[in-house]
């Protein structure tokens, strides 16, 4: 019964969010007026050679997850002790 009222709340949570993002207006990031110095370029590529973007936006997506996972943890932790008193 809590399991089914957790999944509906998260569910709606989740719902929520994906309602909120797809309510955000969606940037051209080409259309920014940054620009790239031709030295960061060189040294950006040479970055990219030893470790690919790729592997190093899955390292960052993990560490976000893991800090929010902890975060919430311990959160959920805290409102289960007051709870308890």
């Amino acid at each position: 019964m809590i399991s089914a009222i957790l999944g509906t709340l998260l569910g709606s949570a989740v719902q929520l969010v994906l309602l909120v993002l797809g309510l955000l207006p969606t940037v051209d990031v080409s259309a920014l007026p940054v620009a790239v110095p031709e030295s960061v370029r060189g040294v950006l590529s040479t970055l990219n050679w030893f470790v690919p973007f790729g592997d190093l936006v899955f390292i960052l997506t993990v560490w976000i997850a893991a800090v929010l996972a902890v975060n919430v943890a311990l959160a959920v932790a805290q409102v289960v002790q007051m709870m308890a008193r």
